[in-house]
């Protein structure tokens, strides 16, 4: 996939098929429509196309409602890529992004910088400076270049739309299962191992105390997960929580990577999340905490998805 951080200097681009949006988690509604976009472009010359935008603009336009994200962009990406894209264009949402017309979005950016021939968007799609662009907008723009514009319904999932928000909302209270059913995988954290207080060690249960910024923080508790260390899954336990034996102050994530011993601070983990096994608990010593962290390693070693670990 060719990935663009700028519009293409081209002064007629080749028709295409495109979408435009944030595609965060390119979960399973986004996946139905990338497909129906694919389709559209096979018959076009251009490379079917998305659209997409770093930061969320509610970073810059309301950042006491942005939301925080379930991936990075680096994952985005590469999400997208699997999913067939030929190109993907991240524009930089900043005050000049934010105040370009919807008329000139779509007629210079998508129809005359990228070759939009076919879009394919939401119904209920907003584009352009104070949303001010629509559907109908862009048929009628589309039209005038002989092209056509599908709406896609989305996807249901228990009755209820799949949303990155409704993802967000699972990850949020600890339904890992959900999150993962609604993403087709399961959620991971993405961050740099830092250095913590290095309890575990004396209690024979090492972590990685993992720095996540920018992710959507799930529930306090205790998760069954995996850590890719050096691209290879191990399996782990995962504690979010503020450490209440210890009268933590702050908010940590600490994963104890199973049977592995090596230094890896300062280095990018991924943990996925993949089963809650419990909520925080205050023990009253450390010998109860030992005791409940062995009985943490027994669970996610019984958790069915832990025998396919090669």
């Amino acid at each position: 996939m060719d990935v663009l951080y700028s519009l293409p200097s081209t002064p007629k681009a080749a028709a295409c098929a495109l979408t435009f949006g944030n595609f965060d988690g390119v979960h399973l509604g986004h996946r139905a429509l990338l497909t129906q976009v694919l389709q559209a472009g096979a018959g076009l010359p251009g490379p079917t196309t998305v659209v997409t935008f770093e930061p969320h603009p509610l970073q810059l336009l309301q950042p006491d409602r942005a939301p925080r994200a379930i991936d990075p962009l680096s994952t985005r990406l590469a999400l997208l890529a699997d999913a067939g894209v030929q190109r993907a264009v991240v524009l930089s949402f900043d005050r000049a992004l934010a105040a370009v017309t919807a008329l000139d979005f779509a007629q210079r950016i998508l129809v005359q910088c990228l070759g939009a021939q076919h879009v394919v968007c939401g119904p209920d799609v907003r584009f352009g400076h104070g949303g001010a662009g629509d559907s109908t907008l862009l048929k009628a723009i589309l039209a005038d270049v002989g092209g056509d514009v599908q709406t896609h319904a989305g996807v249901a999932v228990a009755g209820e739309a799949v949303s990155s928000s409704r993802v967000r909302s699972a990850v949020a209270r600890g339904d890992v299962a959900l999150a993962a059913q609604l993403l087709t995988r399961p959620f991971c954290l993405h961050g740099q191992v830092v250095t913590g207080d290095q309890r575990g060690r004396t209690l024979g249960f090492a972590t990685a105390n993992l720095l996540c910024e920018r992710q959507v923080v799930p529930a306090v508790g205790v998760y069954a997960s995996r850590a890719k260390v050096a691209g290879v899954w191990k399996p782990a336990v995962t504690n979010v929580g503020w450490r209440p034996t210890f009268n933590g102050q702050d908010l940590r994530i600490e994963t104890h990577i199973l049977d592995f011993e090596q230094d890896i601070y300062g280095s990018e983990l991924v943990v996925s999340l993949h089963q809650w096994l419990r909520g925080e608990q205050r023990f009253a010593d450390l010998g109860a905490l030992k005791d409940q962290i062995h009985r943490d390693v027994a669970a996610a070693r019984a958790c069915a998805w832990f025998k396919e670990l090669p």
